[in-house]
């Protein structure tokens, strides 16, 4: 198999997993019209990476 399908069976599953129905969860009955989210539930907050040792950045919180 090449690349490639592997690449096409992948976004197709993906695609198949993405608009699965929701069962109920009261007996596993399909709610129709329902389909799961796709999508982060939250905002990614607008802090920097950590670049240096913890430590080292408490420290600098003490003097500031």
């Amino acid at each position: 198999m090449t690349l490639r399908v592997q690449i096409l069976k992948q976004k197709f599953l993906a695609l198949v997993i993405a608009h699965k129905a929701v069962s109920d969860a009261c007996g596993g009955k399909l709610r129709p019209g329902r389909s799961e989210p796709r999508v982060c539930k939250r905002r990614p907050k607008a802090y920097p990476l950590m670049m240096k040792p913890r430590h080292e950045l408490r420290k600098q919180l003490q003097t500031a």
